[in-house]
């Protein structure tokens, strides 16, 4: 706790002496002996003793603040932050209170609260010590935001300067840290974190822990990472996080037996013997496989009288080696009877997670129901609790819920990128975007996390911090195939030969058959990128000559760059050689047919695909065969042959997509409504699903709950620049009387979507609400000719009467 701080303890304690009655001394007793409790250390006896202070006075500043000062150097910023807030309500004019809540909403970025707190401190107009600090830490926020390197380096200089009079700040530390990574000064960012590190609040030091193995790893010092790990281990013995960590640097290292051997003396040694054992028994099978995790889970059972986590680790392997229903049993049996307690709720969640896996999602909430009752702030239970709120379109409160999980556990990666996901359903990509870079760094480098943040950064064409992401990931993860595929494309899209063909390399290096497609196919997008079509012809010719599963991949590619090239002949000749080898390959099949509808011969490619498509539980082979059917004109043969394979698989959403374009095209809007709302129940994730149930409510219904509806569905498109959705969101934004923002998007829609009537009718309907008859006019005109005479559209028949009222120009 600072100096000023405590002053500030003792001098709230002086004016609280006198107290006027028995609850008042009472309260007056405890919060001393808290402020001696906390002199000599003892933080925990220290906050009993200021909770005893609030039973008798709830508005006792001083203990609010000491409470609050003690909560944050344990490391419980939630609690810290509600003490904050509970003195902003009993004097808003203290700017120090402002402070140290803009701090805290800086550390669990929560930055339209730190914004706020920030602004108001500003407008007290009175100096309060440290107000700097949060400034700067706003500042720099918003310089990598903006990606603006040249201020991001100035500021780094600023919060240089300022660390000097605050060495102990850990926003500056953080912001430190970050600008010295944009800088490519690791060695100075890795000594804030020792220093950070040194520091006397443990949480910050635990959390430092993690960035500096981050930085190590960046950095490629193996060894150093390795002495970092096992010192974090020897500190944390119960950071089972760390552990992973350096038994994953172990394994990748070749050392698989010295991974075991940790694993093993952590048995021996560890006064946590199950926790211990059931890290041993996860590498075992990741290492060996699931019948070595069991036979250990086996060995290990009669060691233990408590042997519940024993239990549910079994019931984990078992469940996700397909025996669902004993694994579900058994995971029945540990919670049943067990005592209301945190290790029971977190076999009640994994429960819960089960059963949503196996589609039963009435069990699971009522479970996490179950958990959030006893224990509001269980982070697992929160997680799945905000899942389901961003699933249901319900993104600020998966927001509200998933901060609270992030008060608990502020470095909990999976809980960032879910946040990520709730800022990109409300439409705010920039906050997503800092939430996923944020879950990168808490998980140390995850290849799931990585990937997120990589697919966001490509997609923007920020191709070197993609790069840097994925490297970073492989580092630590340098098998995975994900990753490699990632980085090859990273480097395709810059045209990066040289570093692309490093990247095939280590493909090949790995083994089994995926890999080795892989680096077939990063190979022909080498070729045919830098050589041209004819060499990447070239080179699928002489892979087809294979007679490995390469040889029949590369066969289908060559048989499409055939087609490509109006060579059909080539390509039937092609695909009837391959199904000669394969006859009872459905892919293959499937290829022919293809091949078949693409050269016209329609008739035989009905005939090849119809016993799949009769029988197979694979859309993939139906909608084929009704892509046949519709080319032929059989249309109601192709509705039929989908409504069928529906009786087999009821629930499969590419086959109620096909299902729900022939319902509008019958013009049966409703049904097709009511399909898109059963897929984006389960696909609430899909642009393109969200997309068209937007669309066709804002379209064809007039009630307000529809545009409501189709708003809240749609809100994730802000910013698109997909000229579909464009004109999606430009016309949901029309209809809720926002028409200038609307022009902004309907017009780059209708300059994409030429062909498009209804595009150039929500323009013309915008342009006319804005009083621009000229242009108003020359779109509906445009409508109506893109439409044709015969268009029986609403939308097409309003623009013919518009077009009809204009008075004829002299």
């Amino acid at each position: 706790m600072s100096r000023f701080r405590r002053a500030a303890i003792i001098a709230v304690s002086i004016l609280a002496i006198g107290a006027c009655d028995s609850a008042e001394e009472r309260a007056e007793k405890h919060y001393q002996s808290g402020l001696e409790l906390l002199e000599q250390g003892d933080l925990r006896r220290a906050l009993v003793e200021f909770r005893n202070v609030f039973t008798l006075n709830k508005t006792h500043k001083g203990a609010r603040l000491a409470y609050a000062e003690a909560s944050r150097e344990m490391g419980n910023l939630g609690e810290a932050y509600q003490s904050y807030v509970s003195l902003a309500e009993i004097d808003p004019n203290d700017m120090g209170v402002r402070l140290a809540l803009t701090e805290l909403a800086i550390l669990s970025q929560n930055w339209d609260e730190a914004q706020r707190g920030a602004a108001a401190i500003r407008a007290a107009g009175t100096e309060v010590e440290g107000a700097d600090i949060p400034f700067l830490a706003l500042e720099f926020r918003k310089s990598v935001t903006d990606k603006d390197q040249a201020r991001m380096r100035e500021l780094t200089r600023d919060a240089e300067a300022l660390a000097k009079e605050h060495p102990d700040s850990e926003v500056l530390q953080r912001v430190l840290i970050e600008g010295y990574q944009q800088e490519g000064e690791l060695d100075k960012a890795i000594a804030v974190t020792d220093a950070a590190i040194a520091g006397s609040r443990p949480r910050q030091a635990r959390a430092f822990y993690r960035v500096k193995a981050m930085l190590l790893a960046r950095k490629e010092d193996y060894p150093a990472l390795e002495a970092h790990l096992r010192d974090t281990v020897e500190k944390y013995p119960d950071d089972t996080e760390t552990k992973a960590l350096l038994i994953q640097l172990l394994a990748q290292e070749g050392n698989t037996a010295g991974a075991e051997d940790f694993l093993r003396s952590e048995v021996g040694t560890t006064e946590n013997k199950v926790g211990a054992h059931v890290a041993l028994i996860t590498f075992l099978r990741q290492t060996k496989g699931d019948e070595a995790a069991l036979a250990e889970i086996e060995t290990a059972l009669p060691l233990y009288e408590n042997a519940r986590v024993l239990q549910a680790l079994k019931a984990g392997v078992l469940f996700d080696a397909g025996r669902r229903d004993e694994a579900v049993a058994i995971l029945e049996g540990v919670i049943d009877g067990a005592p209301a307690d945190e290790e029971t709720d977190r076999y009640k969640v994994t429960l819960a997670r089960m059963l949503m896996a196996t589609g039963n999602e009435v069990g699971a909430r009522q479970l996490v129901e179950a958990v959030l009752a006893h224990d509001a702030n269980q982070v697992e239970a929160l997680k799945m609790t905000a899942q389901w709120q961003i699933d249901g379109d319900q993104a600020d409160e998966a927001i509200s819920t998933l901060r609270r999980a992030l008060d608990q556990e502020p470095e909990d990666a999976e809980a960032m990128s879910l946040m990520a996901r709730a800022y990109e359903r409300n439409g705010e990509p920039e906050l997503a975007q800092d939430l996923l870079a944020l879950a990168v760094e808490a998980s140390a480098n995850a290849p799931d996390e990585s990937l997120r943040y990589a697919t966001v950064l490509m997609r923007e064409k920020r191709y070197s911090a993609a790069e840097n992401t994925v490297i970073s990931a492989l580092r630590l993860s340098p098998g995975s195939l994900p990753l490699l595929r990632m980085l090859g494309q990273i480097y395709l899209a810059t045209e990066d030969w040289s570093r692309a063909e490093g990247v095939e390399a280590s493909l090949r290096r790995l083994e089994g058959p995926a890999p080795k497609l892989a680096a077939d196919e990063l190979r022909l997008q080498i070729i045919s990128r830098r050589e041209g079509r004819e060499q990447g012809v070239a080179f699928l010719e002489e892979l087809a000559g294979a007679s490995d599963d390469a040889g029949s991949a590369a066969k289908v590619t060559l048989i499409q760059s055939r087609l490509a090239e109006n060579r059909g002949e080539e390509a039937l000749a092609l695909a009837n050689e391959l199904a000669k080898e394969m006859p009872d390959n459905p892919r293959v099949t499937m290829v022919l047919a293809s091949t078949q509808l693409a050269v016209g011969e329609f008739e035989a490619a009905e005939a090849t695909l119809r016993p799949l498509a009769e029988e197979s539980d694979d859309a993939t082979y139906v909608l084929q065969y009704a892509r046949i059917l519709g080319a032929q004109g059989k249309i109601d043969p192709a509705r039929q042959a989908i409504d069928d394979a529906l009786l087999r698989i009821p629930d499969d959403a590419d086959l109620l997509w096909a299902k729900a374009s022939f319902l509008e095209r019958e013009n049966d809007i409703d049904g097709a409504i009511a399909i898109y709302e059963q897929i984006y129940t389960d696909h609430s994730d899909s642009l393109v699903v969200a997309n068209n149930l937007a669309s066709l409510l804002a379209t064809y219904r007039e009630d307000p709950e529809s545009l409501d509806r189709a708003f809240t569905v749609a809100r994730r498109l802000r910013g698109t620049n997909v000229p579909p959705f464009q004109d999606t969101y430009g016309w949901i934004l029309f209809r809720r009387g926002q028409v200038e923002e609307a022009l902004s998007y309907l017009k780059p829609a209708a300059e994409a979507l030429v062909s498009d009537p209804i595009v150039y009718y929500h323009l013309a309907r915008a342009y006319e609400e804005l009083g621009q008859t000229e242009e108003a006019t020359a779109a509906f005109s445009e409508a109506v000719r893109i439409a044709g005479e015969d268009d029986p559209r609403p939308q097409i028949a309003e623009a013919r009467e518009k077009i009809s009222d204009q008075p004829a120009k002299p």
